[in-house]
This record gives structure tokens, sequence and C-alpha cells, in this order.
């Protein structure tokens, strides 16, 4: 095993620890409290003690401790030690596809702001606006500071990132109301609009299709799948951002062809 996938994995292994106190910590952030990001240092949600920094290492400390808390032995939720596999192996797989250049940071980021805007609407169904907003400005930033000739692999022009991000919200925003006129339910959250409007700012306007129409089969799939095996009524909704994120990372990696099918469907 080379020494730059062995980085990439250990880097990703930290990166998802990280990961792991964003998706914790920025839903319970409010004005009126002292938590923040930083402040108190990781302590177990039970009893409260502080995590010592030998019992904070990725995976190796959460197997070490057998899952549980080393003071109150109460179980340690699973989501930490996958946030940190999940987010490590997809590191690697950006790092042998984009190679390590400047295609891999912007890649990185945008990977890790979809995982932790996925899980923390699978947690707390909210797509937090400080992840989501951010995520948009910094893809048309990026189309705006580098012109496509820089990237290999994904590029990204400002006109195509800005009909990305107005399309992206627009065509939600419409399948919002169009299913509220009809069924006088809300089928979307607007967390939802603003997320595939940053997958299009990041990817552009002719991924949106694609993006839309995978993340509907898979959301789809996935409810037919809970509803039969009783997990959830017919009426629960589920999060949508997960799905959304898949299809967008899917789209990053294979875009140009993607794009190449459209053009063969148009022929």
């Amino acid at each position: 095993m080379s020494s730059s996938i062995i980085t990439l994995i250990i880097g990703g292994l930290i990166f998802g620890s990280l990961l792991n106190v964003i998706i914790y910590r920025l839903p319970l952030i409010t004005e009126k409290n002292k938590f923040n990001l930083f402040y108190p240092r990781s302590h177990c949600r039970e009893c409260k003690q502080t995590i010592q920094y030998l019992h904070n290492i990725p995976i190796l400390s959460y197997l070490f401790l057998r899952g549980k808390c080393a003071y109150c032995k109460k179980p340690i939720t699973i989501q930490y030690p996958l946030i940190e596999i999940i987010t490590s192996l997809l590191t690697v797989q950006a790092g042998l596809y984009f190679g390590l250049n400047i295609e891999l940071f912007f890649s990185l980021f945008f990977l890790y702001m979809l995982i932790v805007i996925s899980v923390i609407d699978i947690n707390y169904k909210i797509i937090p606006d400080s992840l989501s907003l951010a995520l948009l400005w910094t893809g048309i930033l990026v189309s705006l500071l580098f012109s496509p000739s820089t990237f290999s692999v994904f590029p990204i022009d400002p006109v195509s990132s800005i009909l990305g991000a107005i399309l992206g919200y627009l065509i939600l925003w419409c399948i919002f109301h169009i299913y509220l006129l009809v069924s006088h339910k809300e089928g979307l959250g607007y967390g939802d609009f603003k997320l595939l409007a940053a997958l299009g700012a990041w990817l552009g306007w002719k991924l949106i299709p694609f993006i839309l129409f995978f993340s509907s089969i898979l959301g789809i799939t996935f409810g037919f799948w809970l509803i039969l095996n009783k997990k959830i009524k017919k009426d629960t909704p589920i999060p949508f951002a997960p799905f959304l994120a898949i299809s967008g990372w899917i789209s990053m990696i294979f875009d140009v062809k993607i794009i190449k099918i459209y053009s063969f469907l148009q022929l």
C-alpha cells in the first residue's frame, strides 16, 4: 500500500471524527448558550465526563472500549465509527480519482459538507442554512475564481454554476407547491431546495435532471423498503438530503460520462 493511500485513509478517519463533532454540535448551538464547535471539550452524552484523548482515537478507541463509555459504560452510538469509516473510504476514492491536486481539495470540501448535511437531516430532520448556503456560495465562488481549464475532471463555469443554483432551487420549489396544491401536504422542506441549488452551483445546470431523478429513485426505493419492513408508516416523512447527497457525489465523480449519455440520448 502506497504512502499516499495510507495518508488518505488516516486523513479521512481524522476528518470523519471532526465531522462527527459538527454533526452533533451544530444543531444544538443557539445564541443563548455557550455551546459551540470548540467548547466544551468532547464528553459523554450520558454522564457528561470529558473524553480523554486516548479514548478519542478514530475507530481504535471505539473498538478498544467495545462501544461503551469508559466511565459510565453506556453504549456509544455506532454513528461515530460509521461516519469515520465512510469518510475515510470516500476520501480514498476521491484521492484515487482526482489525484493530489486542487481538485481533490475542493472535492473533499464538497464531500464533507454533504456528509454533515445528510447525517444532520437523518438525525434532526433539518438542513441548517449555514451549511447549504455555504456550500452554494462556495460553488459559485469556485466557478468565478477558477476557469474550467484549471480542472481536468469536473469543469465549472460561472454561467453554468449560477444557472444550476437557480434551476435547482426552482425545480424543487415548483414540485413542492404542486404537491401541496394536490395533496394539501408538504412533501419537501425548503432545506432540500437550497441543497439542490448548492449541488447545481457546484456541478452546473446540466446535471440537475440526473441528480433529481436518481435521488428520487433512491428515496422511493428506500421508502418502500421501510414500509414493507414495517419500519415506518406510509405517511411518515423520510429525509431527502442523503439521497440528494449521494446523487450529487456520483455526479461529481461521473459528471462527464453522465453528460455524454445525455448527448447520446438526444441524438
